[in-house]
Parts: structure tokens; C-alpha cells; sequence
């Protein structure tokens, strides 16, 4: 019909502008979306950034403007004095450090750490351990294997003698001299506890010196354990004002070792017994007499 669009002109037409619209998307793919602003672009050039010219004037290898920050005489800091902190020598001292540290150290630890219950158990552990002493034994002593009846005699009256040559004439015990010295602050009494520990301390090594007859061996070793256990009690105690807890804790020993040592004296004289008839009258061994059960009741 005349007056119509022939379609073929129609399709061409559409072909022709999805070509040219595919042309013109393929030529600009990946350019920027969006134009930049003329103000943007001048903000952009002013903040551009300058380098600073470095100058080193006096030459002393750093910029003049570091200068300013360089103190010019050299600063000479105040020589370390030497602490006048020294570590305690006494078991007190020496217990109340280590407690500390202990403690300090159970609360970094936390949970793991130990409890302050463990930590006294330890501390009491540890006193424990250093107010022992060792015992002495066979092998500190000479025992005679092959023994007369002489031999007896004779060892009886020279354990008798060391008692009675370093015995201490007095009517007050170690207990009242150091209620004495704590109580009433009479220090010149701490000679007189060290005068008692020295001669039980003699009488031990003068009976370590002792050959003893193979008879009398078990209360040998009684005897000497016993004087040296005394001997270290009282040596405590006088050393109580300047180490308390090292004397309080051999002081709770005190008695039963002098307990002890009254033991072993009434078992030498037991193990005396069967040899009384070898003792004279006017022997020093007469003197163990005082401590059988008998004389004692």
C-alpha cells in the first residue's frame, strides 16, 4: 500500500543504529563515569608538596634545624653508689626473705602457685631442717675389742672425771638465765649461756676421745649424742635477742634432750652395775651413783 514504510527500510534502519550504539559503548568501556570538577583539580595542585633544602652551616654532620634538639656539652649522669643492702645471716633474716619471695612469686603464678598454707608448711620444713644436727656413731668412736676388767675401771672413772672437771657450780638453769636476757634485758647473762654450751661441748669431744670397752658402746653413743644435743640447745639460746626463731625452735628440744641426757647417765650406770666390785670407794666413778634409780627416788 502506497503510504506505507516498506519494512525492509525499517529493519535496515534498526541495524544501522545497534551498530553505531555498539560502536560508541565498545569505545568508551572502562573510561571514568564521572567528570572532574575544575575546583578539585586546583585544590589538588596547591597541596602539592615541596623539598626542604638541607643546610649543615658548621658542618658537624646534621642539619641546622637538628641543632637546636643537641644538648652541646655531653651529659655525665651521677656515678652509681654502691648498696649498703646486705643479705641477713642469721636463720630469722634468712627465713623472712625467703618467705617473701615466695609469696611474691605464688601470686604471679596464680591458680598454679603455691598456697600460703604450703608456703608456712615449707618455711617450718626448713626450720626444722636447719636446727637438726648430726649423730654421732660407731665409726666417730674408738671401741676397744679386746677388753679386761681394768679397762672398764678405768673408762668409768674418766667419763666421771670429764663430768666433774667441767661441771658449772650453780643453782640457776639455762631456762632462768634466758628469762633473764629477753625479760629483763640483761645481756651480760648471754656470756654466761655461752660458757655452759662450751662445756658441754667439751665434754662431748673429751668423750669422743674416750676408747670405750665393746660392753659399754650403745651407752657411749648415748652419752656423746646427748652432751652435744644440750650443747647446741644452750648455744640457741644465747643467740636468741640476734636470731629468735633459730633459738625458739631448738629451745622446744631443750627439754627432752636434758631429759635424754639424764637417761643415758642412769644407763651408764646400769651398764656399771656388773662391775661394781672393780670401782673403789674413793674412784671418781663413784660419782655415776647419783644417777641410778635408786639415789634419784
Amino acid at each position: 500500500m502506497q503510504g506505507n514504510l516498506n519494512p525492509r527500510i525499517i529493519g535496515a534502519c534498526i541495524v544501522g543504529f545497534a551498530l553505531v550504539a555498539g560502536a560508541y559503548v565498545m569505545g568508551n568501556f572502562g573510561e571514568p563515569r564521572y567528570v572532574a570538577q575544575p575546583a578539585a583539580i586546583a585544590q589538588a595542585k596547591e597541596n602539592t608538596r615541596s623539598s626542604i633544602t638541607v643546610v649543615d652551616i658548621d658542618g658537624n654532620g646534621l642539619e641546622d634545624w637538628r641543632d637546636e634538639f643537641v644538648e652541646p656539652e655531653p651529659i655525665i649522669l651521677d656515678p652509681v653508689t654502691p648498696s649498703d643492702y646486705e643479705e641477713p645471716e642469721t636463720l630469722t633474716g634468712q627465713l623472712g626473705v625467703n618467705f617473701i619471695e615466695s609469696y611474691l612469686r605464688s601470686k604471679t603464678q596464680g591458680s598454679i602457685g603455691r598456697t600460703q598454707e604450703e608456703l608456712i608448711d615449707d618455711t617450718v620444713n626448713i626450720l626444722a631442717s636447719e636446727t637438726a644436727h648430726n649423730l654421732y656413731d660407731t665409726p666417730d668412736i674408738t671401741i676397744i675389742r679386746s677388753w679386761e676388767k681394768e679397762n672398764i675401771a678405768t673408762y668409768a672413772n674418766t667419763l666421771a672425771l670429764i663430768i666433774m672437771n667441767n661441771n658449772i657450780q650453780t643453782d640457776e638453769n639455762e631456762l632462768f638465765i634466758l628469762g633473764e636476757i629477753l625479760e629483763k634485758d640483761k645481756l651480760e647473762r648471754i656470756a654466761e649461756l655461752e660458757a655452759r654450751s662450751e662445756a658441754y661441748k667439751k665434754m662431748r669431744d673429751e668423750t669422743l676421745a674416750t676408747p670405750v670397752p665393746e660392753p659399754m658402746m650403745k651407752e657411749h653413743l648415748d652419752l656423746i649424742n646427748t652432751y652435744h644435743a644440750v650443747h647446741k640447745d644452750i648455744e640457741a639460746m644465747a643467740i636468741a635477742v640476734d636470731d629468735p626463731a633459730f633459738s625458739l625452735l631448738r629451745l622446744k628440744r631443750y627439754e627432752d634432750d636434758a631429759a635424754g641426757m639424764g637417761f643415758a647417765l642412769a644407763n651408764m650406770y646400769r651398764a656399771l652395775v656388773p662391775y661394781a666390785s672393780l670401782i673403789e670407794p674413793e674412784d671418781p666413778a663413784v660419782l655415776f651413783v647419783a644417777f641410778s634409780p635408786e639415789f634419784r627416788s
